[in-house]
């Protein structure tokens, strides 16, 4: 076979036997990705093998632990401009290209060793095998709906067919990934084996089809509509459209358009069901939630380039040789913040000392961090297979000595100054100088806690949210003394926990809880004004939150809050007094959740209880600390919940604790919740306009000065410019916080 011209994407070898190979290697890319060279490129490669045809044609990767990861977010951006049917038009095209692989006159196979992702797993499908590797980096998905999306290259049509049409909704909608294994038990692939052995295997699969002509028969097979019979289709119509809605709270258009998609394709021929594809992928292309999503994704992988110093790290963290990397961590204190940490470590695959003076305290926590270490989130229930092997990588102790070695020590033990000081001036005393020091804290400022220490700049905050399982968000909180190397130390060791850190200054409150404390003001203040607590929490999560602040409160405990509460009310009393209904509350024993009763009374006590009813005690908490009643629509509640936080957020950025309104969009979004189909709190304030959010103030003058619009706003009302805006590139910022 002739060699074809020089390919900067593809490198091609050709095998005895009359076989190709395609080796996939984008440059410039730390994964495979499909941008326009690769497109490009790959038509010019199937126009070089029509003119000289393989027997049997391989495709694998040539870069580690990425077969392809999907079109290039570029390529995305490209098509807020375009017309719908521009749009269409270009996933004929892209699907038409993928389409070569099975309308050529001879057999292919991929090998998927890493990540295969979104138009990766496409290209994949339009081969006539798969073969995927035991590699724990290799997973198989189709997440385009978290960028508000669906696949528009075929993956509607050919996955339903192969897969059937419940798992591949399933798959489609919920854009989770599957690894190898769990790829072969769904069909997805021939075969799940050795990295080794992968190239062997997928050329026996070549010859056997060539043999058999297997391969014709099995394109055959995925022409064919996939016909549910009546029954059948309203039943998956009926369930996994409910479940699908309790997911979206029909929010997020586009895993319901998956479901109607794929129900109604499959029974159609595969030109329709491409058309159908196409038309539905430009419709909602062009939403507003597509947007957002995509502008959170573009903050998202900002974080993950940056190493959160700003110029010091315009590099990714894991090519940025100075920054050191942790190896042996330590967490002290076994609560429950403790023992998220501890397990999100395991989970990472870190030997991690646990330390805990109160040994029953200690013991009753392993067997709960074991399992959540072995979490499976594909099936949604703990791995019990992986819990032994887990066990061996944890070693617990009630001797702070056993931290002797350790290169990096959290401490998260109660949320009390003196104690706190107490047990970081013990930590320093055991290990040795080189050694970083961390607190989990979520109001105690980092220049109090570092008097205890000798050596406050290895000493910062590493705020983990409750619960850490969920919650991906950390607050690496800089003290006045801490410097550059552990600031970026600790940004590259949450991300290798697979966290998202956001580097803000030490300050009352920090970032999150210093912009959630004005909602949850807001929500008891409501309360007084006689607002029925279940509307409260009810406008909320129709807002989008996960919880209502009411359920909030109860999930983070009174007892919690009542502190935090005084912190933010010394720091920003001007704005916000401390509320007199939560120490009320913790006076009568209603802690929340922990104690089976505060705003609500629930079935059990713990983390996950479940809400039985109101607290019927309620309303005498709060007689004594009545407000006027007012007559107020659900409008001017979510209004009153909302517009403080963006308040509290633009005055954040005025005094410098994040570097820039992104952080901020980023951090409320996964430490709260915030919906990301508004793009975060600044977001949605650009959604509205700063002359309307003013226009919205006046109505609230009655509340006095916490609705006063900061000087920051009636700026950006007078310019018209946005707080954060929409699409933008996001160059990482050269301010140091």
């Amino acid at each position: 076979m002739p060699q074809p011209a020089t390919f900067s994407t593809f490198v091609i070898e050709q095998l005895a036997g009359g076989f190709t190979v395609i080796g996939i290697n984008v440059p410039d890319h730390t994964q495979n990705v499909m941008n326009q060279r690769f497109i490009d490129e790959l038509a010019e490669m199937f126009l070089f093998l029509r003119q000289n045809p393989p027997r049997g044609l391989l495709v694998e990767s040539l870069q580690e632990d990425s077969f392809l990861a999907g079109a290039d977010i570029d390529r995305i951006d490209a098509m807020w401009t375009q017309s719908p049917d521009q749009i269409m038009e270009l996933c004929d095209k892209g699907r038409n290209l993928l389409s070569l692989f099975s309308s050529s006159s001879w057999p292919s196979v991929a090998i998927l060793d890493g990540v295969c992702l979104g138009g990766g797993l496409e290209l994949a499908l339009a081969c006539d095998f798969r073969i995927a590797t035991e590699n724990q980096k290799t997973v198989l998905g189709m997440p385009e709906v978290k960028l508000g999306l669906m696949p528009g290259w075929g993956g509607t049509v050919r996955l339903p067919r192969l897969i059937g049409p419940g798992p591949a909704i399933e798959l489609i909608a919920s854009g989770e990934s599957v690894t190898g294994d769990q790829a072969q038990v769904l069909g997805l692939v021939d075969a799940c084996i050795s990295s080794s052995s992968a190239r062997a295997s997928a050329l026996q699969v070549l010859e056997q089809s060539i043999a058999t002509e297997s391969f014709q028969k099995r394109r055959h097979d995925q022409q064919q509509p996939r016909i549910l019979e009546k029954p059948e289709h309203d039943f998956l119509l009926a369930t996994t459209g409910a479940v699908i809605a309790g997911r979206t709270k029909g929010n997020y258009p586009a895993p319901m358009a998956v479901l109607e998609t794929i129900v109604k394709g499959s029974a159609q021929s595969v030109h329709e069901a491409a058309s159908l594809e196409s038309k539905v992928f430009s419709e909602l292309a062009r939403t507003p939630v597509a947007k957002q999503l995509v502008r959170v994704y573009r903050l998202s992988e900002r974080n993950r380039k940056d190493g959160g110093l700003g110029d010091l790290t315009k590099t990714s963290s894991e090519d940025f040789a100075a920054v050191r990397r942790f190896n042996k961590p330590s967490i002290v204190g076994a609560g429950i913040m403790g023992a998220g940490i501890t397990s999100r470590h395991l989970r990472s695959e870190f030997i991690t000392n646990l330390v805990d003076i109160d040994a029953d305290a200690l013991q009753k926590s392993i067997p709960a961090i074991l399992e959540e270490a072995a979490w499976d989130r594909y099936y949604q229930k703990t791995n019990y297979k992986k819990v032994p092997e887990i066990t061996g990588l944890l070693m617990s102790s009630t001797q702070l000595s056993v931290i002797s070695d350790s290169d990096i020590v959290m401490e998260s033990v109660t949320e009390r100054t003196d104690f706190k000081q107490k047990v970081l001036a013990e930590i320093e005393a055991e290990v040795s100088a080189s050694t970083v020091i961390c607190t989990n804290t979520s109001t105690n400022p980092i220049a109090t806690l570092a008097t205890a220490l000798s050596d406050p700049t290895r000493f910062c905050g590493m705020h983990f949210f409750n619960p850490v399982r969920r919650m991906s968000l950390v607050e690496v909180i800089r003290g006045p003394n801490t410097n550059d190397s552990t600031v970026a130390a600790v940004v590259l060791h949450a991300k290798r926990l697979k966290k998202v850190p956001v580097v803000v200054r030490d300050s009352p409150g920090f970032l999150v809880n210093r912009v959630l404390t004005p909602y949850l003001h807001e929500a008891v203040e409501l309360l007084r004004e006689g607002v029925d607590l279940a509307r409260i929490d009810r406008v909320s999560r129709r807002f989008g939150m996960p919880l209502g602040p009411l359920e909030l409160y109860d999930m983070v405990g009174l007892d919690t809050a009542f502190y935090a509460g005084l912190v933010m009310a010394n720091a920003i009393g001007d704005r916000i007094d401390a509320s007199p209904v939560i120490p009320a509350l913790v006076k009568a024993g209603c802690l929340g959740r922990k104690t089976g009763c505060g705003f609500y009374r629930y079935k059990s006590t713990g983390h996950d209880a479940k809400i039985d009813t109101v607290n019927e005690n309620l309303n005498t908490v709060i007689e004594p600390y009545r407000l006027p009643e007012r007559q107020i629509t659900d409008d001017k509640i979510c209004d009153r919940l909302f517009i403080p936080m963006l308040l509290e957020s633009l005055l954040v950025l005025d005094e410098g604790i994040v570097r820039d309104a992104c952080d901020i969009d980023l951090a409320v979004i996964h430490a709260l919740g915030f919906p990301a189909f508004r793009g975060g709190v600044l977001a949605w304030g650009d959604s509205l306009g700063a002359s309307e959010v003013v226009r919205r103030l006046d109505q609230f003058e009655y509340l006095g000065p916490r609705m006063i619009a900061p000087p920051r706003l009636l700026a950006h009302a007078e310019s018209g410019l946005p707080f954060a805006a929409v699409g933008e590139r996001l160059p990482v910022s050269q301010k140091h916080v």
